[in-house]
């Protein structure tokens, strides 16, 4: 007997857009009962444990998705896993949780390791990356932070369009001391960022990290004492993402 097979439209579409169908139609219940994206939970989820003080809801949503991933270790899976790990080791660093959140940011980065040749999964690790120093010795902290830079380059070759890749850069070069070299390009790449915005609906997943560019504009223009072009790029985010508690909390 030949077993049904299943026909998608023969759209263009690119490979995080059928991996999310795929994943839709295989895997992802309890999320999706939930009437939301793995992104959309997740951010949920990471929100109401920053109002509660609390990492719980995150927690049981990562367990899901990590019971998912046992089942098709597939890269959109291991994407949003390694999304949502993160997200709680920032929960668990705000809680001031700092064995937690080292174990959780560690796991993070191990699930995207292996994905060497995608934009998305090399911008998210950069970041994991960077975050990861603070928890790490002198030593380890240098090699790590080189990684972070490597893998954010890398991700803007793969795609220069790509609002992530060149958050990630910025990000690299805003934290960089200044005796090293850093700041000088923090500009070029934000504004690479918002250019990222102008691209196809179907190309838009994964769409978080737009409101974390406005927040590195504005303390990009505090820390250079331009004040009201701090102001500028705090209102033109909060004009865009009115509800971004991310954006509020700056005000």
């Amino acid at each position: 007997m030949k077993k049904n097979k299943i026909l998608l439209p023969n759209y263009k579409w690119s490979p995080w857009i059928i991996l999310t169908v795929f994943t839709f139609l295989f895997g992802i219940n309890n999320l999706r009962a939930q009437r939301g994206n793995p992104e959309t939970v997740i951010q949920n989820g990471y929100l109401h444990g920053k109002r509660l003080g609390t990492q719980i809801q995150l927690e049981l949503i990562n367990q899901e998705l990590d019971s998912i991933f046992e089942i098709a270790g597939n890269t959109f899976n291991r994407y949003w896993l390694s999304y949502g790990l993160y997200n709680q080791a920032l929960l668990a660093g705000i809680q001031e949780d700092d064995d937690k959140a080292e174990i959780l940011v560690d796991r993070a980065i191990e699930l995207l390791n292996p994905l060497k040749d995608d934009a998305e999964s090399l911008a998210l690790l950069s970041l994991e990356q960077g975050y990861s120093t603070q928890f790490k010795s002198y030593i380890s902290l240098i090699s790590i932070g080189r990684n972070a830079v490597l893998n954010a380059k890398r991700a803007a070759e793969l795609n220069p369009s790509s609002l992530r890749a060149n958050l990630a850069l910025a990000t690299n070069d805003f934290y960089t001391p200044k005796v090293f070299g850093g700041g000088k390009l923090t500009l070029q790449y934000l504004n690479n960022a918002i250019k990222g915005l102008n691209i196809k609906p179907l190309d838009s997943i994964p769409t978080w990290g737009m409101p974390s560019v406005y927040e590195l504009f504005y303390k990009y223009y505090i820390k250079n004492e331009n004040e009201s072009l701090a102001k500028y790029y705090l209102n033109q985010g909060l004009k865009e993402f009115p509800e971004s508690k991310l954006l509020q909390g700056l005000k």
